[in-house]
C-alpha cells in the first residue's frame, strides 16, 4: 500500500474518530433534555421530511405539503407550495441553485432555485412509464431510476436521454426498490431502504453494493455515505469500503424521533414534533 493511500486512510479514520468523540460528549450533556416530552424545538413545525444543504440551510416539507426554507439561525426565509402535483415524495438540496422536488405518485419533477421559485417542470410520465427516484447531477442534469427498464438513466430537463446504465439485473440488483439517488464527485449512490446502497460511477457504470437495512435517511458528500437506521447513525467510505458508527447527541428512544442528519459537523434531529440542532462549534444544543 503506497504512502498516499495510507495517509488518506489515516486521515479518514481520525476524522471519524473525532466525530465519535464529539458525539459521545454531547450525548452525556443532552440526553436528559432529549427524552423530555415537553421539548421545545428550535424549528416548531411538524416535518414530513427535512434536508440540509451545504450552507447549513434547512428545508422542511411540512405536514401541509409545503417546503419551508430556514436560515442556519432558524429564521424562515422562503416557502413553496403546489397542491396540484400531489404529495412531495423527496427533495434533493445537494445543489442549492437547482433544488429537485420529486412527486413519485404523479411521475413529476419540479426544479426550484435558491428562493424556491420554479425554474422548470418535467412530466416524466411522458417518456418513462415509472420512475422511483430522481436527483440532480454534477453538471446540472438529472439522474432517474426506471424500475421498468431496470436502468439508471441520465436525462436533460426536457426528458431526453443523455446515457443510461446496462440492465441492473445483470449486476445482481434483482427485486430492488430504489427510493433515492445522490451524486457527488465521481460516484452515484442508489439506495434501497432494506437492501442498502448500490454504487455507480458518474458515467453510470456499476461498481459494487454495500449492504444495509432499515435505512431512514442518508446523505452523500462524495466520500462518505452518512445514514441513519433504527440502530443509530453510521458512515461508510465508498473509496476505502469501511464502516464507522457515529454517536449522536439525541437519545435513540426519544419520542417522535424520525431520523438524524449529520451535516457540516452539526447534528439535526428531525422529530415529528419539530427540529433541533446541535452545533459542533458550541458542543451543545442551542435553545
Amino acid at each position: 500500500m503506497n504512502s498516499t493511500l495510507i495517509s488518506k486512510r489515516l486521515s479518514w479514520i481520525c476524522f471519524m474518530t473525532s466525530i465519535i468523540a464529539f458525539s459521545c460528549t454531547s450525548t452525556k450533556k443532552t440526553t436528559k433534555d432529549n427524552i423530555t416530552k415537553e421539548d421545545v424545538f428550535q424549528i416548531q413545525v411538524k416535518p414530513f421530511m427535512a434536508e440540509v444543504d451545504n450552507l447549513g440551510r434547512i428545508y422542511v416539507v411540512d405536514d401541509k405539503n409545503r417546503i419551508i426554507n430556514y436560515k442556519p439561525d432558524f429564521t424562515e426565509q422562503y416557502r413553496f407550495a403546489d397542491k396540484k402535483s400531489g404529495f412531495i415524495s423527496r427533495i434533493d438540496v445537494s445543489n442549492p441553485l437547482r433544488i429537485i422536488v420529486f412527486y413519485d405518485d404523479f411521475n413529476k419533477v419540479k426544479i426550484l432555485d435558491n428562493t424556491l421559485s420554479i425554474i422548470s417542470e418535467l412530466d416524466l410520465g411522458d417518456k418513462f412509464s415509472d420512475v422511483t427516484a430522481c436527483t440532480v447531477t454534477n453538471d446540472g442534469n438529472l439522474w432517474i431510476y426506471d424500475p421498468v427498464q431496470f436502468k439508471l438513466i441520465k436525462i436533460r430537463d426536457n426528458g431526453s436521454v443523455i446515457f443510461e446504465s446496462s440492465n441492473v439485473n445483470d449486476f445482481g440488483m434483482t427485486d430492488v426498490q430504489i427510493y433515492d439517488i445522490r451524486e457527488k464527485g465521481n460516484y452515484v449512490v442508489l439506495c434501497d431502504k432494506q437492501k442498502g446502497f448500490y454504487i455507480f460511477d458518474n458515467l453510470g457504470q456499476y461498481q459494487y453494493q454495500y449492504e444495509a437495512s432499515d435505512i431512514k435517511h442518508f446523505q452523500f458528500d462524495g466520500r462518505n455515505i452518512n445514514y441513519f437506521t433504527g440502530t443509530g447513525m453510521k458512515s461508510y467510505s465508498v473509496k476505502f469500503k469501511e464502516r464507522m458508527l457515529i454517536g449522536t447527541p439525541f437519545a435513540s428512544g426519544k419520542p417522535g424521533l424520525k431520523y438524524v442528519i449529520y451535516s457540516g459537523g452539526d447534528f439535526y434531529e428531525i422529530n415529528e414534533n419539530g427540529i433541533n440542532v446541535v452545533k459542533a462549534s458550541k458542543n451543545e444544543t442551542q435553545k
